[in-house]
């Protein structure tokens, strides 16, 4: 991951979902990962690449991201690459549908 936060791009962001604090769209994405993790890992363990794929596609295109701390980013990158790993596209369809509910 990366260290720094890249500056926000002009125009709207592409994930149409409305502003939330980290630990809110971290609380969603947890609830919708952690019935698919075994027991024994109850915690993210994202393979690289796809915490890459999470990190452009969703973290990076939240509209509250450039608000969020690194660590923050860090850890919604990882919990998102498992909820791909589990639920593919899907999964991610499920995450907009739940903050938009919020």
């Amino acid at each position: 991951m990366l260290a720094w936060q890249p500056e926000p791009l002009p125009g709207p962001p592409v994930l149409a979902v409305p502003e939330a604090p980290a630990a809110e769209v971290i609380a969603a994405v947890r609830r919708l990962v952690l019935p698919d993790l075994p027991l024994e890992r109850p915690h993210p363990a994202p393979q690289p690449g796809l915490l890459r794929v999470a990190t452009a596609l969703v973290v990076d295109e939240h509209p509250s991201a450039p608000a969020w701390s690194v660590a923050d980013r860090e850890l919604l990158a990882a919990w998102v690459a498992v909820l791909i790993e589990h639920r593919g596209e899907d999964g991610v369809q499920e995450l907009v549908r739940a903050l938009n509910r919020t």
